[in-house]
């Protein structure tokens, strides 16, 4: 993800709802209104515009996410709304959803970055962070 345009890290903590296939349902009908085009295949949901921009989550599982939420715990006091968040919630957590755009220098697509995130704050105990 490494210069990638609207990065943010969303922790999923142990007792949170959060669910891939349900983030899909979810932004399936906020788009429904769309031509865009939004599939699931291998624990990353990818949503296509209809001129070939794409936006993509991924659900991270991986033994290194537990480390850097431990990382993060240690030296960040607020989360990407700028809002205090449980440290012991995200000291625990396992997975998270990793979300970022292809590059958009015109940020055309800044409105979409905001209205996924709304999309995946709609799970309890999520602790989102903007990638630097």
């Amino acid at each position: 993800m490494a210069n990638s345009f609207y990065s943010y890290s969303a922790y999923i903590s142990p007792s949170s709802n959060a669910d891939i296939k349900v983030l899909k349902e979810f932004l399936d009908a906020f788009y429904q209104e769309s031509d865009n085009k939004i599939t699931l295949s291998d624990n990353q949901i990818t949503i296509t515009f209809d001129d070939e921009y794409n936006f993509y989550i991924y659900l991270a599982e991986e033994e290194h996410v537990n480390q850097e939420a431990l990382e993060i715990a240690g030296y960040l006091e607020e989360d990407w709304n700028e809002t205090p968040y449980d440290k012991e919630k995200l000291k625990v957590s396992k997975k998270r959803f990793e979300v970022w755009g292809d590059s958009d220098f015109d940020m055309d697509y800044f409105n979409d970055s905001l209205f996924i995130i709304e999309q995946v704050e709609k799970f309890n105990d999520i602790i989102i962070f903007q990638n630097q």
